[in-house]
């Protein structure tokens, strides 16, 4: 069967749509869209009406190289102030053969946030750490064994509602119904990791454009974060008060100029514009690159500081994203930070080989983690849409290749 999931990350600077399709066991993108985004600072909602305005033209951009109209999704929301804590619960075995199905595994994982969610928070994700059969045996994946009785011991994560519902209201405005919500950083987890990630303690960074946000992962829970209010612009801002550019220029020379890696930027080659006094100015690689280099380090040794804070286990991993790391060399200064425990692991799905979709892509690889563990069948798109999906393929030869909060603890009809 075919499955077919969107994904929308809102951002300060950009909107981030990724579709793709679930066929054969394989994730195959068929459309994505980076658009600029208006009303949002530091990941938040500031202008509703500039927010709105900028996801419909995202998504009038994206349909249109789909041929057929998103309208459900899953989005990310604001990381800000979220809780994390840990909770238990049980269900019985009511099945006569007092075999474990994934109906019994999400009246667990129900039966563990019951009454525990505070009042003006609401629940973003329960994430399951372990899994007792009968009071005594641990186990990773219940499914099948024989059991009296069921015990999950899971992480509740929960974030402000004025939050949540700010994002579900712009996504709701845009015409686009909400299925799940995640935060960016375990879809920037899902997106990068390999296998043994979930054995170990991971840090995850995500340079944005106004803010960096910084998470643990242990055996691939998600632990703890925090927001660091620095971010790509501060790179923008340095260039721009060294040579007197706008910050459009300032932008347009950290993405096509710059370099990080010392040995790669070179002193002969010279960027020649305006500066805001409408004077003539030559601009050096190295010396730019070296104002950049040094603005991008002092973010991520705060970073580093940041994780040291949140976590006294020791990190196996570190995990960076966001635009900034498209620049070439950033995987030079990162290593000087962090050494070898950073990944330097490419992102290259194809048709989306840029770091700035990792939260989008990987959010639905969550999502379908999730279908799994509900044994569900799924898709965001019915039998017309995907009709229509398929002609659009034919005739365009340059085409690429729940309820909200219930949905996963619904009761099957």
């Amino acid at each position: 069967m075919r499955k077919i999931y969107s994904s929308i990350d809102i951002g300060s600077s950009f909107i981030k749509i990724v579709v793709l399709e679930e066929l054969d066991k394989n994730l195959n993108i068929l459309a994505n869209v980076s658009y600029p985004s208006k009303g949002i600072k530091d990941g938040m909602i500031v202008e509703l009406k500039d927010a709105v305005i900028s996801l419909k033209e995202a998504l009038a951009e994206i349909n249109k190289s789909l041929g057929v109209k998103i309208d459900k999704a899953i989005t990310s929301v604001p990381i800000n102030d979220a809780r994390y804590a840990i909770t238990e619960g049980y269900t019985t075995i009511t099945g006569e053969d007092k075999i474990v199905t994934s109906e019994d595994i999400l009246n667990s994982l129900q039966a563990s946030i019951y009454n525990k969610i505070p009042e003006k928070e609401e629940l973003v994700t329960v994430m399951p750490i372990k899994y007792i059969i009968d009071d005594r045996a641990e186990v990773k994946n219940p499914r099948g064994i024989h059991a009296d009785k069921l015990g999950v011991i899971s992480m509740m994560i929960t974030a402000p509602k004025i939050n949540i519902y700010k994002q579900v209201s712009l996504l709701s405005q845009a015409g686009v119904e909400v299925v799940d919500i995640l935060f960016n950083s375990i879809g920037d987890y899902c997106a990068l990791k390999e296998k043994e990630f979930d054995k170990e303690s991971v840090g995850v960074i995500n340079i944005g454009t106004d803010k960096t946000e910084v998470s643990i992962f242990s055996n691939g829970i998600l632990r703890d974060s925090n927001i660091i209010h620095m971010g790509s612009s501060l790179i923008e801002e340095d260039l721009s008060y060294a040579y007197n550019i706008s910050l459009d220029k300032a932008s347009g020379l950290k993405d096509m100029f710059i370099m990080f890696d010392r040995n790669t930027a070179s002193q002969s080659e010279i960027y020649e514009t305006k500066d805001k006094a409408n004077i003539k100015v030559k601009i050096n690689q190295y010396e730019a690159s070296e104002i950049a280099l040094n603005k991008l380090k002092e973010i991520l040794e705060k970073a580093k500081k940041e994780i040291n804070y949140l976590t006294k286990k020791e990190i196996s991993y570190i995990i960076i994203t966001g635009g900034i790391v498209n620049v070439p060399g950033f995987n030079e200064i990162a290593n000087e930070v962090f050494g070898d425990k950073v990944v330097n692991k490419n992102f290259d799905v194809i048709g989306i080989r840029n770091y700035v979709y990792t939260s989008s892509y990987g959010m639905i690889k969550y999502f379908i983690e999730k279908l799994k563990l509900r044994g569900r069948e799924y898709t965001m798109f019915n039998e017309d849409k995907e009709y229509k999906l398929v002609e659009e393929r034919k005739n365009n030869k340059g085409f690429s290749f729940s309820k909200f909060f219930g949905y996963f603890f619904e009761k099957e009809e």
